[in-house]
């Protein structure tokens, strides 16, 4: 089953030069689930295993994703919600496909990263 968001508009909470936006989801995160969302939040694309950082945090037994970043203002947080969502979608989308590999037994573990 995908990784699939409940609604795609975050909870949003601003306070002085810092944003706070977290995401429901379907279901919580189980050890699987979340081992493909940390394998792919972390890789830059399917050919880079170059570990990036990344914004989004989750925890395994809950239901969402959270994210804190600095703003410079209030006027920033609609762009900055939907510039966020569209990443987290891009990751989600990625570990879905992950995890169905890890369902179906696929030789998603034999990828080796440089």
């Amino acid at each position: 089953m995908a990784i699939a968001l409940v609604d795609e508009t975050p909870e949003t909470q601003h306070k002085s030069q810092r944003a706070n936006f977290r995401w429901t989801l379907a279901e919580p995160w189980d050890e699987r689930r979340l081992a493909a969302f940390l394998m792919v939040k972390h890789r830059r694309n399917d050919a880079d295993w170059t570990r990036r950082s990344s914004p989004f945090f989750a925890s395994l037994g809950q239901n969402t994703v959270e994210c804190s970043v600095p703003i410079l203002g209030p006027e920033a947080l609609p762009d900055l919600q939907k510039l966020l969502t569209r990443e987290l979608l891009g990751i989600l989308i990625g570990a879905s496909r992950i995890h169905d590999e890890m369902e179906t037994g696929s030789d998603w573990r034999r990828v080796t990263p440089p």
